[in-house]
């Protein structure tokens, strides 16, 4: 969630992929802006932040998968979690899946749900239409989504709809462009080539998790043997241990075995084994899980340069497995909530400048991260600059920290122009 939707920061950002010219840019610098504020808004307005972690969650086995839609213009825009139970992926063309849910729906709330739908028809079944009226039974609804490639320049999406199997959009209709058009969104971490689910980081970490609950098991044995005495003590009968022995009981044995003594059976335990590959074990899986960045693993904690380093490098080990999910989830995500904005007239169509539509794309943390790796190398040959020229480095400072600021994503500094810099104090 942190890597690619954190709550508290404005993480969609667009990326202007057209041509502009110089005295354009502020122009069309402050219209992205715009857009980014509005689409911004919409998503912070609908329910996103709060099934986030659901979503995330699924991405623990690799695939994940949710439901974007608006139920009136009204009313904010709806997210919803789809469960792995509900859904089924199929590699499509080009790698893009096509995509079904299946889901149980009472049959009251029929009506409103494809209130939106004009080309479902629920009057036409009249078996479906008494367990309407009566409302008092679950429906099997499925929804089948695919792409159709009859234009290859502008591919559409293409669904069906059935309940209880029976179809009730009366063949397959076109939703509309793939750019927004499907409400069914689903992304893979990790991808198997030619299979359609991916490789979370808890289907990888598996081994190492039954590992250490066997860890856990065997310490917790060794504990309890550890603090429960098992005696031995003189009797007339004899010792027979051919079933195991249990900790805590005293067994009878011959006194000539015990001398007319009491012996306490020493286990020779030591737990220091057991702590010590508990925790081998949760930095292996701290390391597959993304989690083993800035910590502090001493008395002294890590520098501001250290935390930015080990942040950067957990970064840079995520973005490529991740890569996939940011493409088919996320931008497909921020294109949905566009087309319901403008659907809702919330936003403008597409971004234009005197009369031009302009062409953008959603920053991925992958690039973000990498304008980290640029503003480092930055800071280190400014460094060798002063070291090498001294306060005479040829370069332009002014531009050269506006290009820094704007490639570490800071919005909240400020550089002057160099006249307002120039200028004389203003007398009081």
């Amino acid at each position: 969630m942190t890597y690619f939707t954190p709550a508290e920061a404005k993480w969609a950002e667009y990326l202007v992929t057209a041509d502009i010219p110089q005295d354009a840019a502020k122009a069309v610098t402050d219209l992205v802006t715009e857009r980014e504020a509005q689409l911004f808004d919409l998503i912070q307005t609908s329910n996103y932040n709060d099934i986030a972690p659901q979503l995330m969650f699924e991405v623990n086995h690799g695939t994940t998968a949710m439901w974007v839609q608006q139920g009136h213009i009204s009313q904010p825009i709806h997210c919803e979690v789809v469960p792995p139970h509900e859904l089924l992926v199929l590699p499509g063309y080009m790698g893009i899946l096509d995509r079904f849910r299946e889901q149980m729906v009472p049959a009251r709330d029929l009506r409103p749900m494809f209130a939106n739908w004009p080309e479902v028809d629920l009057q036409s079944n009249p078996k479906l239409r008494s367990k309407i009226e009566k409302g008092n039974s679950n429906v099997k609804v499925c929804w089948g989504f695919w792409l159709s490639w009859e234009d290859p320049g502008n591919p559409m999406w293409k669904f069906e709809i059935t309940i209880d199997g029976d179809c009730v959009t009366k063949g397959a209709h076109t939703l509309g462009p793939y750019a927004g058009s499907c409400p069914l969104l689903t992304g893979r971490f990790n991808p198997i080539p030619g299979k359609p689910w991916g490789r979370g980081p808890a289907r990888k970490s598996l081994p190492d998790l039954r590992v250490l609950n066997k860890v856990d098991e065997v310490v917790l044995t060794a504990m309890d043997q550890a603090l429960h005495n098992t005696l031995i003590y003189p009797d007339d009968g004899f010792l027979d241990f051919s079933e195991g022995m249990e900790v805590g009981r005293a067994y009878p044995a011959s006194r000539g075995f015990t001398r007319d003594q009491i012996y306490e059976l020493q286990k020779g335990t030591s737990l220091d084994y057991g702590w010590l590959s508990e925790e081998r074990l949760e930095e292996r899986i701290r390391a597959a899980f993304y989690q083993d960045g800035p910590r502090q693993r001493g008395d002294t904690p890590p520098t501001a340069s250290q935390w930015l380093d080990e942040r950067r490098r957990v970064q840079q080990r995520l973005g490529k497995p991740s890569a996939p999910l940011w493409k088919e989830l996320f931008i497909p995500f921020i294109q949905r909530i566009e087309t319901l904005g403008v659907e809702s007239g919330k936003m403008e169509e597409a971004i234009s400048h005197q009369g031009e539509a302009i062409s953008v794309l959603p920053i991925s943390p992958l690039q973000k991260a990498q304008n980290q790796d640029k503003v480092l190398v930055a800071r280190s040959n400014l460094d060798l600059g002063f070291a090498v020229f001294g306060e005479r480095i040829p370069v332009d400072p002014v531009q050269t920290f506006q290009n820094i600021v704007r490639a570490s994503g800071d919005e909240l500094t400020v550089v002057a122009e160099p006249q307002v810099m120039d200028a004389p104090p203003t007398p009081q």
